[in-house]
């Protein structure tokens, strides 16, 4: 590639001129680089481009992983990742620079315009923020990348690509050198002073996220402890009164978690459920805010007609949900994640089951309380499901006394949804075998997403809540397996793992452990609470080829084998109903391929191509 991106500041101000709120509209035709950069109205416009480009979902990624599966082709290319078969013909992954010339652009002209120097210095600090967002992307998925710091000429020279160590210390840099100017919040209102802005503490927590995917655990456990010890942010937790879809679920929960198992681990019912909820409306629209005490980092969305947030949901079970409310599962929940949730101890994980037997429990209850005749998603089935208790199910034992994560963030068989706004009244999910699909639009795991669903209709409006980029409770882990790294697991880590555990109304974690068998415990912590956002494509990475290729290398089948066709014996096997695809994982994947496209166009890219492509 050159060392220049094609996107220009005009293009950057035009984008920007469509995007911006409480402003006078200005023509486009108006917009000039020459007569940019002289108000703070331009300088608005040029941040509100910037703003943009913060992540409102960060699924795209965990498709890639062993949390998620898709076989959608418009999902991108994540079911080449999971097959081995990328190419750099096919696979650009986001070897994109032009947020990094959009920052450079900012950077070089902001000291034009008539603004106070304090302003400029805090908008310097806010784009070098996304500089190092941007890089941080880069350098995890390409490794090596160029350091760009100036607004290149189109006709630049070709340039070869900074060294891994120089990319990281660049990016930690940035982040201290921004976290030094920015304040730690904003008063509010229009402009430059809206609530969700970039403040210290946001760079300080992606400064910790960035050292820990580096390996530099000192770093990283010290940007986090900064930000702990500093007592701004807090778990959120749910208050005051349950609302009547919670309770119904509450009273289902009880067919789920023996309570007497649940009391033996220190933990009331109530406790259990109420945590269950902090977890799950965490990201509901009335709790999706800056104001939330665990968002550090905001995406916000202003809702109007016929605006709405394609990018952050999945849209779910078409067959399964009647008019308005119909979705889509394009990618969906594996076995491997709901193997990840801890068994009711919060201590350890369920004993994986073979999923032929998984299978044949599935079908043996399929049949015997004749399912199989019912239609997904009728009434018939609803009422059906309702009566029914599922610990006298052998199929259901797996998904009892778990984790109260699992049930805030995926949907298995059998179990209730009693949340009016996706509904309008009670929903059990459904798995369905590929022979009764009539979209292709259901799960072929057997699993889907209950985490970040839309709980609007699905119509043009969508959903308009804001995004957490950056949550507290990443800080608390990030702080946890940093100082296992430096020093061990001891009581710093206990007390800020035991925060998550209070929240979601789990019993607290081992006083106790070995360095390899804390740094085993708080990985899974961390892949629970963080499912679906963003962090397991690196994670799986960061841990070593050994484990990335135990977790990738996984054969992947849905809940439910069908009896095999021919046959009068009773006996199962796989078929194609059930059978999905073979994982695939080889040591080159551990990056990913630089574009042909980039190589055509840089000569000194051509020896230096990342490993195995």
């Amino acid at each position: 590639m050159k060392k220049y991106i094609t996107k220009s500041l005009l293009g950057v101000c035009l984008a920007s001129s469509f995007t911006a709120c409480d402003l006078d509209v200005v023509p486009p035709s108006s917009i000039a680089t020459e007569t940019f950069w002289q108000t703070e109205d331009d300088v608005w416009y040029a941040m509100n481009s910037l703003y943009n480009t913060l992540p409102g979902s960060e699924m795209y990624d965990e498709k890639s992983t062993d949390n998620l599966h898709t076989r959608k082709s418009w999902e991108g290319d994540a079911y080449l990742l999971q097959i081995d078969a990328v190419s750099p013909a096919d696979y650009p992954y986001g070897y994109d620079f032009s947020v990094v010339r959009e920052c450079n652009t900012v950077l070089a002209n902001v000291d034009k315009a008539s603004v106070s120097e304090e302003l400029k210095e805090r908008v310097k600090a806010e784009t070098r923020f996304f500089r190092a967002l941007s890089y941080l992307d880069l350098t995890c998925k390409f490794g090596k990348v160029p350091i760009i710091e100036e607004v290149l000429d189109f006709d630049a020279p070709n340039v070869e690509r900074d060294d891994v160590e120089s990319v990281h210390a660049f990016i930690l840099k940035e982040l201290q050198d921004a976290a030094d100017v920015l304040p730690a919040s904003y008063a509010g209102g229009k402009k430059l002073q809206e609530k969700s802005r970039i403040t210290r503490y946001a760079a300080l927590a992606l400064r910790a996220r960035a050292a820990l995917y580096f390996g530099n655990y000192a770093e990283a456990e010290k940007s986090a402890e900064q930000i702990i010890t500093e007592g701004k942010f807090e778990l959120f937790k749910l208050t005051g009164d349950l609302t009547e879809a919670q309770k119904k679920e509450a009273e289902e929960m009880k067919k789920y978690i023996d309570e007497s198992e649940l009391a033996a681990a220190g933990i009331t019912m109530d406790q259990f459920v109420r945590g269950l909820f902090s977890y799950e409306t965490l990201w509901h629209v009335e709790n999706a805010s800056p104001d939330n005490p665990e968002y550090i980092l905001t995406r916000e969305y202003a809702a109007k007609p016929g605006f709405g947030d394609w990018g952050r949901y999945q849209y779910m079970l078409v067959e399964q949900l009647a008019g308005s409310n119909k979705g889509y599962s394009s990618y969906e929940p594996t076995q491997g994640i709901v193997d990840a949730y801890w068994d009711i101890t919060g201590k350890k994980v369920p004993d994986v089951i073979d999923p032929m037997e998984r299978g044949r429990l599935y079908y043996d209850f399929y049949s015997k309380y004749g399912i199989k005749d019912l239609k997904a998603g009728s009434q018939e089935y609803f009422d059906k499901i309702a009566g029914l208790d599922v610990r006298d199910i052998p199929y259901m034992k797996e998904f009892r006394n778990r984790d109260s994560r699992l049930y805030a963030s995926i949907l298995f068989p059998l179990k209730g949804w009693h949340e009016p706004a996706v509904v309008n009244g009670t929903f059990y999910y459904r798995f369905m075998y590929q022979s009764e699909y009539t979209g292709g639009n259901e799960s072929t795991t057997g699993y889907t997403l209950r985490k970040f669903v839309c709980l609007s209709p699905y119509n043009q409006t969508l959903n308009s809540a804001d995004y957490p980029v950056i949550r507290y409770a990443e800080v608390l882990l990030t702080y946890a397996e940093a100082h296992i790294q430096t020093t061990g697991w001891d009581s710093k880590v206990t007390e800020v793992l035991d925060k998550l555990r209070d929240r979601c109304g789990m019993p607290h974690v081992p006083a106790s452990l070995g360095k390899e068998e804390a740094l085993e415990f708080v990985r899974n912590e961390r892949r629970i609470e963080l499912f679906g956002e963003g962090h397991r494509f690196e994670d799986i990475r960061r841990y070593g080829n050994d484990y990335a290729s135990k977790q990738m290398n996984v054969k992947l089948y849905s809940v439910g084998v069908s009896k095999q066709a021919g046959t009068e014996s009773g006996e199962y096997a796989g078929t194609v109903n059930d059978y999905i695809m073979d994982r695939k994982w080889s040591k080159r994947l551990m990056l990913m391929p630089i574009p042909q496209y980039a190589i055509d166009s840089n000569p000194l890219l051509r020896n230096d191509q990342n490993e195995g492509y």
